[in-house]
């Protein structure tokens, strides 16, 4: 069976003509099914013409923005945020969010933990995870009213390991409309390797796990299998959060991809390939000079069996 496959693409920044240039190079490549980006999510909250636009797109270029990664950020999207005097504006937002995702049929709603408020406020894990968990609770009705799926995301510090997104997830026992995203490249940077030390990390893992420094977790995609709705694929060196084109990193594609295709709740797969080239926060990127193209992820993920 054909694996429903959506490409990421950064489409916030373009203009309508560069918006349309973009979605036909993908089609042009075999490929019709795109991601929600969360900038592209923020922008169709904000304005009604955007919406229009990328409706628009779908159906002149018969195209689905059918995936969607939700709102994230301090203050603007985690779910752990501490400011009580942004939780009813953040939830209000998130649930805009969903109802406009849900328009364009998507299934599932992804949303991060959140990281900030650990990292650099040190507010502890234990006090982070009901907040989190009171975040679920509230997009709850909505994703139940839509239909929808809300995923919570496995990142790379202590408030969003694999373990700590299955702690959050499993507060909610059977419920059909919470579930995990699996990110390949987030369980890739906490994994273990042959010579392999925490010291070699990128400096920011290193300065943001302060209570117990690094931890890594092997196995972050057994530990979620049973939940995992939706994926961001990608990959990395294992020391930094790259987002690279899969076989540029250290992830070991020929073991993880039949995995990822046998995980029972999957809905859909989504690319997560960051384009450019130089660096970004997380250090050097991996494509070479000028970025990857469209028809690299075209070939990449064709051969990873979509």
């Amino acid at each position: 069976m054909k694996k429903d496959l959506k490409c990421y693409y950064n489409w916030a920044p373009l203009d309508e003509k560069q918006f349309y240039s973009a979605v036909r190079e993908f089609v042009d490549n075999g490929f019709r099914k795109f991601v929600i980006t969360d900038p592209l999510l923020r922008q169709m909250i904000d304005s009604n013409d955007r919406i229009k636009l990328v409706k628009k797109i779908c159906a002149d270029m018969e195209v689905e923005f059918s995936a969607v990664h939700g709102l994230f950020g301090k203050w603007q999207g985690d779910l752990n945020c501490t400011n009580k005097e942004r939780w009813e504006s953040m939830y209000e937002d998130h649930i805009k969010g969903m109802k406009i995702a849900a328009e364009f049929g998507c299934r599932s709603y992804t949303v991060h933990v959140g990281a900030a408020e650990y990292c650099y406020d040190h507010v502890p894990v234990d006090e982070l995870r009901p907040l989190a968990v009171r975040g679920v609770e509230k997009l709850l009705p909505a994703a139940r009213e839509l239909d929808m799926v809300i995923a919570v995301e496995n990142s790379q510090e202590a408030t969003n390991t694999a373990a700590e997104v299955m702690k959050i997830i499993d507060v909610f026992g059977d419920d059909p409309h919470v579930g995990a995203c699996y990110d390949t490249g987030h369980a890739n940077m906490l994994a273990t390797a042959p010579g392999k030390s925490y010291k070699d990390l990128d400096s920011y893992m290193n300065r943001v796990w302060w209570e117990n420094g690094v931890v890594f977790e092997d196995n972050a995609l057994e530990t979620m299998r049973e939940k995992i709705v939706t994926c961001h694929i990608h990959d990395n060196n294992g020391y930094a959060d790259n987002h690279g084109m899969p076989f540029d990193g250290t992830i070991d594609w020929r073991e993880l991809m039949p995995k990822l295709f046998d995980c029972p709740r999957m809905i859909d797969y989504q690319t997560e390939v960051c384009f450019e080239s130089g660096t970004n926060w997380a250090g050097k990127l991996l494509a070479p000079a000028g970025g990857y193209s469209i028809r690299r992820l075209a070939d990449t993920f064709r051969y990873l069996g979509f």
